[in-house]
């Protein structure tokens, strides 16, 4: 949704007050899921205010994932999600003015919008996209799939040692042998 800097008011905008919360449900149509193969915006707020050009912007989501454990197989729901603030500075303010000033730890949440106006779907899928876990699994205790004979070790127990799986670099040692 692309809101245009002189269409907030002085006291702001609170987008999906005044557009309807049922647009939330479109914001992440085209979004790559990964590690999830769905993903859905449940809740969001975006309040957008503008102070000397700058459109500052605070907000909040909540999402939902479902997808597969990285290590048994089995189905996960994951909800998430975060708050947040951010400062969107024109491009075309001064670059040598920018340059000399000291950044603090704040001030890392700034990137740069066109002048005009701003994306509000390009803010919640960065928010959301840096939001999404590197793997998924279904609980931090999951022992996962055995590499010997397949089976679930959170649902039965197997007689599998360690040593009986088959290295990936297993294959190069039998190399190395053929080759002396």
């Amino acid at each position: 949704m692309y809101i245009r800097v002189s269409e907030i008011p002085g006291g702001g905008l609170d987008l999906f007050a005044s557009r309807g919360k049922a647009s939330i449900l479109r914001v992440l149509e085209g979004m790559d899921p990964a590690p999830f193969r769905e993903l859905r915006l449940v809740d969001a707020d975006l309040l957008l205010t503008v102070e000397g050009g700058d459109v500052w912007i605070e907000g909040s989501f909540e999402a939902r994932g479902e997808g597969f454990c990285d290590r048994c197989s089995d189905p996960v729901t994951l909800p998430f999600g975060k708050a947040f603030q951010t400062i969107l500075t024109p491009k075309s303010r001064d670059r040598a003015v920018a340059a000399s000033v000291e950044l603090h730890e704040e001030d890392l949440d700034v990137g740069y919008y066109d002048g005009k106006g701003v994306e509000t779907n390009d803010i919640l899928w960065e928010q959301v996209a840096l939001d999404l876990p590197q793997t998924l699994v279904c609980s931090e205790a999951c022992r996962g799939v055995c590499p010997v004979c397949g089976k679930n070790r959170n649902r039965e127990a197997c007689s599998c040692t360690a040593g009986d799986a088959p290295g990936p670099f297993d294959i190069l040692k039998n190399l190395k042998g053929e080759k002396e």
